[in-house]
């Protein structure tokens, strides 16, 4: 099994889990290594793959300006397995 990277919302208080993000970071390479998000912004349309839980998850047809409750580690185009382009994937932390 892989090897996860810190989930630093998991033992989260109600409080802590619905207060929203206090930092970004653009997603510029393919790396499974990122700290996990708390929600995933998409800029730009298109079928990403998402690190999630150990695995790659693919989103088809992901609307640009799209927010994503998601908890991701990594991210991917899925047409080619390249790295976004910087704005085109945004993790919420």
């Amino acid at each position: 099994m892989a090897t996860l990277t810190t989930d630093t919302y998991r033992d989260f208080t109600v409080q802590q889990a619905v207060a929203p993000g206090a930092t970004v970071s653009s997603i510029t390479t393919t790396a499974t290594t990122h700290d996990t998000s708390r929600a995933v912004y998409v800029g730009v349309s298109d079928d990403y793959d998402f690190y999630v839980g150990g695995a790659w998850v693919k989103f088809a047809n992901t609307n640009g300006g799209s927010i994503l409750p998601l908890r991701a580690s990594g991210a991917r185009h899925n047409s080619g397995s390249s790295a976004p382009d910087a704005g085109d994937i945004v993790f919420i932390y």
